[in-house]
């Protein structure tokens, strides 16, 4: 439902250019093989129109989520001066939109020189059927819980124990935890079915699948009605992700 209300405007405009010229190829062919490069010439047109269409819906979509991260940072936290990006929607299809459960933003706030990371989350599309952010979740790290947050995902992955001075200073990959080129903890092989969890508090607990890191939302007090659809909800953070998240609070 939300993807035809996303991108209902978009198409209006190009359907109307696809029929104008279509029914100028059928009502005015000169001969047989004219009809024939009109055909090929409008399903080419149509291609070119939907993958520009998809393009479109996927920048709009992003375009409209980080407004609603800024609102959130403007309502919630105490920023004033910042910068936000995010490189999770980056060669995503708008039609594998609604099939994510998790968009992460790296924060920079000018006012203290701190960074922070945003996770926007929700598990029914982005949108409710009017078209509304309804559904969607947040959650601010700043260094010291991004890296507690790294530190259970690793020690969950690995089963081995790491420090938290440890957890800021080296880098993680999609093989495991590395000093420079040396790796110190090595991530278990898994299979896609074997699932290893960490309670991690009273929001979260931490799964590792297949590299991922998974964090399954858990029933919490006061967010229980206003996120009742998010409840009992597992989502997975690519291994991108994570990278990125973690190199952008601890080394830039």
């Amino acid at each position: 439902m939300f993807f035809i209300i996303f991108i209902k405007k978009i198409l209006t405009t190009m359907k109307k250019l696809i029929i104008i010229l279509i029914i100028g190829c059928v009502i005015f062919p000169s001969n047989a093989k004219a009809q024939n490069d009109a055909a090929a010439g409008a399903a080419l047109l149509g291609g070119i129109v939907a993958i520009g269409a998809g393009i479109a819906g996927i920048e709009q979509f992003k375009e409209q989520l980080e407004h609603k991260a800024v609102e959130e940072i403007l309502t919630n936290h105490n920023m004033t001066n910042f910068k936000i990006k995010t490189s999770t929607l980056d060669g995503v299809s708008f039609k594998d939109v609604s099939s994510m459960g998790v968009v992460t933003y790296e924060i920079d706030n000018f006012d203290n020189q701190e960074k922070y990371i945003l996770f926007s989350f929700s598990n029914s599309g982005w949108f409710d059927e009017n078209g509304n952010f309804e559904t969607v979740r947040w959650k601010l790290f700043d260094r010291d819980e991004w890296n507690n947050l790294m530190k259970v995902y690793i020690e969950t992955a690995s089963r081995k124990e790491i420090s938290i001075e440890d957890v800021g200073l080296f880098k993680i990959d999609i093989k495991g935890v590395r000093k420079d080129k040396k790796y110190v903890i090595y991530f278990k092989k898994i299979d896609g079915d074997t699932y290893l969890t960490t309670d991690y508090s009273d929001e979260f607990k931490v799964v590792f699948n297949e590299g991922r890191l998974g964090l399954y939302l858990k029933n919490s007090g006061d967010n229980v009605q206003k996120y009742s659809n998010l409840r009992g909800s597992l989502v997975q953070l690519s291994k991108k992700a994570i990278m990125r998240a973690h190199s952008h609070i601890n080394y830039q």
